[in-house]
C-alpha cells in the first residue's frame, strides 16, 4: 500500500490543487511533505476584500506575510486588491501606509507574477512601479483614472494579454492607441469600462493596431455608441467575445462579420438609452437585428442586461434559439423577467444548457420549477433578482431549492446572492445543502465570458 507520505511531490501538488484555502492551511500542518506540496496552492493567489478590510489591523495581512517571509513570493501568481483600510489623517480618510508599504513589497519580490487587479483607485499609484519589470506579468484589471505621469508608467507594460479598464482616466484614454501598438503582438483582451474620456476616434486608431484581439468589452462608454464597436470588429476577425452598450435605438447597424464570436453580451440598461424612448423600454427589431449579425456564427454564452425589471419579448427569445439554441451553454438574463413560456422555449431548445442566469420567482417556484426539469444538462442555476431595489421580493430558501433539485436530476448549484447551495447525495435523492460562498474572492464582470467547464 501507498502511504500518503510516499507519494511524489507533483502528485501532491495536483492533489491539493483542489483543496480550498482553509483545507490548504490544515493540510500543510500534518508533515513536511504535505508542508511542501500545500504552500504553492496556499500562496499562488493573494487577495484582499471586504472581509478581510472588516478585521484588519487585527489579522495580519496575507502581503504582510509575505514581507514577513519573503521566500514565499516565489509562489505567488496573482493578486487581486478590491479594498483598502483607511486611516483618519487630520480628519480625512487616507489609504492606510503600512497597507500599501506590505502591498508593495509583497508586489517587488513576486518575481512570476502573472496578474494583477487593484479595483481601487487611491491604491494604484504607488503600486503602479512595483509591478514593472514582470516578464510573466499577462493579465491586468485596473481602476484607470490616472494622471498623465501615471500612465506613462502603466505604458511600459509591453507583454500584456489581457488589459481591463475601469473609469479610464482622460489621459490613459489619450495614451491607449498608442499603448496598444506596442501590445500589438501580445494584447488578445481588451475591456474598457466606465470611461467618459473614451471617443470612437481613440478606440477605431486602438482596435486597428489589434488583429490578434479575441476579446473586445465597451461597456458604458457613452461617448462610444455601439455602431462604432461593431465597426471597430471590422478589423478583428478573430473576435471570440464582444460586449457592447446600446447607446441610440436608431441608429443603422454596420455589416460586420462575427464569424468567429462565441460569447455575446448586450447592455441594453436604462442609462443607455435615450431619455424620450417611451417607457425607456427596448424595441424587439433592435434585439432582433443585432442578433441577426451573429447568424453565422455559434455563441456558446450570452449576456442580456434590459431595463428596469422588464418582460424579455418571447419573439427575440424565439429567434435566439433558432439561431443558438443548439449550441448554448449559458445564458444570463440581467434585470429583466423572463415569463414561464418563453422559459420552457428555451428549456425545450437549448439543450445543451449548463449555466443560467435569471430572476428566480421565488414565490411562484410551482410554476418554475417544472420548466426546468425539460433539461437534462443544466449544472448551475443563478438568481439575478436585485431584492429590495424595486419593492419587496421573497428571497430563495433551502425549501425551493430543494424542490429544484429534486425536478432538476443534473442541478448541482444553486446561487442567490451571497448564498450557494449544492446538491449532494442524501437517503432519499439529492439533498440541498447551504454552504458558505468563497467570499474571498473578488467579484467578476457581468460581460464577461463565464469560467470554462462546469
Amino acid at each position: 500500500m501507498v502511504s500518503a507520505e510516499s507519494l511524489n511531490f507533483d502528485v501532491l501538488q495536483i492533489i491539493f490543487s483542489h483543496l480550498s484555502v482553509p483545507d490548504l492551511a490544515s493540510v500543510l500542518q500534518v508533515n513536511r511533505s504535505f508542508l511542501a506540496g500545500a504552500l504553492p496552492g496556499l500562496y499562488r493567489s493573494l487577495g484582499f476584500y471586504r472581509n478581510q478590510a472588516k478585521r484588519y489591523p487585527g489579522v495580519m495581512t496575507p502581503f504582510a506575510v509575505v514581507t514577513a517571509h519573503l521566500d514565499l513570493a516565489y509562489h505567488v501568481q496573482n493578486i487581486d486588491i478590491r479594498v483598502i483600510p483607511n486611516v483618519r489623517v487630520k480628519l480625512k480618510a487616507v489609504p492606510d501606509p503600512r497597507f500599501l508599504s506590505d502591498c508593495a513589497a509583497a508586489l517587488r519580490a513576486s518575481d512570476f507574477l502573472k496578474s494583477f487587479t487593484c479595483t481601487v483607485g487611491s491604491a494604484l499609484p504607488p503600486l503602479l512601479p512595483c509591478i514593472q519589470s514582470k516578464p510573466r506579468l499577462h493579465t491586468l484589471r485596473i481602476d484607470a483614472f490616472l494622471t498623465t505621469e501615471q500612465t506613462a508608467l502603466l505604458c511600459q507594460l509591453r507583454e500584456l494579454q489581457s488589459v481591463t479598464l475601469e473609469n479610464a482616466s482622460s489621459a490613459v484614454m489619450d495614451a491607449l492607441p498608442k499603448w496598444a501598438e506596442a501590445l500589438k503582438s501580445t494584447l488578445e483582451h481588451l475591456t474598457i469600462h466606465k470611461s467618459t474620456y473614451l471617443n470612437n476616434t481613440v478606440l477605431q486608431k486602438t482596435v486597428e493596431h489589434l488583429l490578434k484581439l479575441r476579446g473586445l468589452h465597451v461597456i458604458e462608454c457613452l461617448r462610444v455608441s455601439h455602431v462604432d464597436v461593431l465597426t471597430a470588429t471590422e478589423r478583428t476577425p478573430l473576435l471570440e467575445n464582444l460586449a457592447i452598450t446600446i447607446t441610440d435605438t436608431h441608429a443603422n447597424l454596420p455589416r460586420t462579420s462575427l464569424t468567429a464570436l462565441k460569447h455575446l453580451a448586450l447592455d441594453l440598461a436604462p442609462f443607455s438609452l435615450p431619455s424620450d424612448s417611451p417607457g425607456r423600454t427596448v424595441p424587439s427589431s433592435l434585439l432582433s437585428s443585432l442578433l441577426s449579425l451573429t447568424r453565422f456564427t455559434h455563441l456558446a454564452s450570452l449576456a442580456l442586461r434590459l431595463p428596469e425589471r422588464e418582460p424579455f419579448p418571447e419573439p427575440v427569445i424565439e429567434d435566439i434559439m433558432d439561431m443558438h439554441g443548439a449550441h448554448l451553454r449559458s445564458l444570463r438574463f440581467m434585470g429583466c423577467i423572463v415569463d414561464i413560456s418563453s422559459l420552457e422555449v428555451i428549456m425545450e431548445s437549448a439543450e445543451r444548457l449548463e449555466r443560467l442566469a435569471i430572476s428566480v420567482p421565488a414565490d411562484d417556484i410551482n410554476t418554475f420549477s417544472p420548466v426546468l426539469s425539460i433539461s437534462s444538462n443544466l449544472h448551475t442555476l443563478i438568481d439575478v433578482t436585485e431584492h429590495g431595489t424595486h419593492g419587496p421580493k421573497s428571497s430563495l430558501t433551502t425549501e425551493p431549492v430543494q424542490m429544484l433539485m429534486d425536478d432538476v436530476p443534473s442541478l448541482v448549484h444553486v446561487v442567490s446572492g451571497s448564498r450557494l447551495w449544492t446538491s449532494r447525495p442524501g437517503s432519499w435523492g439529492p439533498e440541498a445543502r447551504l454552504e458558505r460562498m468563497k467570499s474571498s474572492r473578488g467579484t467578476g464582470l457581468w460581460f464577461t465570458p463565464p469560467p470554462e467547464g462546469r
